[in-house]
């Protein structure tokens, strides 16, 4: 009599193991879903974010484009509204460059 309960308390215990193992099982599956899912919208939400970053770079350097035309143009008419003027400016801006840099030779 005390074999079958023995017996009937060790089959028990084997069922329990099996259905834990089972559940340990579905445990781990469901954890690694919920990690794969977490980590594809961490992934949707660093794409959006370059996304973001890079329209507003492409604002930025078009913007710095246009500004750069824009005083290009002002340069521009300003050496040919005095071309002599800007001749003899940059002449001199030239001259003076080129005695700083002889002198810089020297040591």
């Amino acid at each position: 009599m005390a074999d079958d309960d023995l017996r009937k308390e060790l089959e028990q215990l084997r069922k329990d193991f099996a259905a834990m193992r089972k559940d340990m099982t579905d445990l781990a599956t469901a954890l690694k879903s919920a990690g794969t899912s977490k980590a594809e919208s961490a992934k949707g939400a660093v794409e959006e974010e370059i996304r973001k970053r890079r329209e507003e770079l492409r604002e930025k350097v078009a913007e710095a484009r246009a500004q750069g035309q824009e005083v290009k143009g002002e340069f521009e008419d300003q050496v040919a509204g005095h071309p002599y003027t800007s001749l003899f400016t940059a002449f001199g801006v030239g001259f003076i460059l080129a005695k700083l840099m002889h002198l810089g030779d020297r040591h």
